[in-house]
């Protein structure tokens, strides 16, 4: 089996090959003119609705986040969109409807989960951190604590533990 970069350097060089032999026999049958006019059109409007697909890839990003998942497949949708806005950049019809067609999003997530779940290696860590408000002090702006500890694997929520009265939860600092 060739190696990645084997498989890479021949698409590097028989892609344009090919997109000048589909520039040139579209040419001949279409005319010059409008050839030239679909792959400016093409690279417009793939770089706007790029700019709107971008817009709610983020907020389904922050959305996973949110919900303390790691947000892998949006990620990967955001890897997939900068292709898609590589391929509408590069003159030509093959790069064009490669990148067009990653711009549908459900095109787009098909080939986002087709990726995860071919084992690609993507290494995602989350952080949870939560920084807790301390109460006010003599009636001043409220004071913050420290962000709580990095949590990884398995944790045990220690602000859901009773806390005995006349403790501080947070070892180390002065009851306030």
């Amino acid at each position: 089996m060739p190696s990645l970069g084997l498989i890479i350097l021949l698409l590097l060089v028989a892609l344009p090959l090919l997109e000048i032999a589909v520039l040139i026999k579209v040419g001949s049958i279409i005319g010059v003119g409008l050839t030239l006019t679909i792959i400016v059109t093409t690279f417009i409007l793939g770089t706007w609705v790029m700019r709107l697909q971008g817009m709610g890839v983020a907020k389904r990003f922050m959305a996973a986040t949110r919900t303390g998942e790691p947000p892998v497949e949006p990620m990967v949708e955001a890897m997939l969109l900068m292709f898609a806005g590589g391929c509408l950049i590069a003159p030509g019809f093959i790069t064009d409807s490669i990148g067009l067609l990653l711009l549908i999003p459900v095109i787009r997530q098909m080939t986002a989960r087709w990726i995860l779940a071919r084992g690609f290696p993507l290494t995602v860590k989350m952080r949870q951190t939560r920084t807790y408000q301390r109460p006010r002090a003599h009636g001043g702006q409220p004071r913050r604590s420290s962000p709580a500890p990095t949590i990884e694997a398995d944790y045990e929520r220690i602000d859901e533990k009773p806390v005995p009265p006349g403790r501080d939860p947070r070892p180390g600092e002065p009851p306030a």
